[in-house]
């Protein structure tokens, strides 16, 4: 298993807390979906996967590799791969499509197929790592799940990172670090430039050579106040050659990086 061909985009995710509709009511109706023979199910995850790992990726051939890992998954319903793969794709719709409407329909989606992951495998680190990134997702383009959707996070990303904390270049430790930098701090919630810092660091320490860590390094190291080692952090992802694997999603790294350069301190 592991993350290799795997996607991390959460870089719009700051959950607001005052909302109070619950994750644990996100349902869906199937999207098209039919029962498929097993060995159809089977080509059309294999299809997908394909689809999916072609880069560079673009909303357009991961709206087609989605729609053939949802229904491979909705056939495969005790296939532990099957869901979380689905949930893997849908997140990156979540992150990418232009309309809200259709961010939001592909987290919610997302949210079902890693959950009935985490049902199958509770203690395994793909289900958990893509069922907290699709519960941000939903958030960030829905507030009304507010604090709800910050505890249903901060509970998988605290297991995931027990379980592999490696996973997806350190990605249970970056989302954990993201998720402390943009929450309010205590009581309203979580927040903690300090603890997101530590985590931050971590993830780059465990892989120094991915610019994904460096981003959300450098988000960390300005709120500490730490302006120069930040800047240092941004120039590391605006020199980074493209990521083999994720071609699409370094080009958006680095226009991030240079928002967040240009951005005004914060005081």
């Amino acid at each position: 298993m592991g993350g290799k061909g795997v996607v991390l985009l959460m870089g719009a995710l700051i959950v607001a807390v005052c909302g109070c509709r619950s994750i644990d009511k996100v349902h869906i109706n199937a999207r098209q979906s039919q029962e498929l023979a097993p060995e159809d199910a089977q080509k059309e995850l294999a299809e997908g996967l394909t689809l999916y790992n072609q880069q560079p990726r673009s909303v357009e051939t991961v709206t087609t590799a989605a729609h053939l890992l949802e229904q491979a998954a909705h056939t495969l319903q005790d296939d532990y791969d099957a869901q979380w793969q689905a949930a893997q794709a849908l997140a990156f719709l979540a992150e990418n499509e232009s309309r809200p409407q259709d961010r939001r329909e592909s987290a919610q989606h997302g949210i079902v197929f890693a959950r009935r992951a985490r049902e199958l495998r509770p203690e395994s680190v793909e289900g958990l790592y893509w069922y907290a990134l699709n519960v941000g997702l939903l958030a960030d383009v829905d507030r009304t799940y507010g604090l709800d959707a910050v505890n249903e996070m901060a509970a998988a990303l605290k297991q995931a990172i027990d379980v592999d904390e490696r996973y997806d270049m350190g990605g249970p430790l970056r989302v954990m670090g993201i998720l402390y930098l943009r929450t309010p701090q205590p009581p309203a919630s979580i927040g903690s430039t300090r603890k997101g810092l530590r985590l931050l660091q971590h993830a780059v320490d465990l892989f120094p050579e991915y610019p994904e860590n460096y981003l959300y390094l450098a988000e960390a190291l300005r709120d500490s106040g730490r302006l120069n080692e930040s800047q240092e952090a941004i120039r590391k992802v605006l020199d980074a050659k493209p990521w083999p694997d994720r071609q699409f999603e370094s080009e958006v790294w680095k226009a991030r990086a240079i928002k967040l350069r240009d951005q005004p301190n914060k005081s």
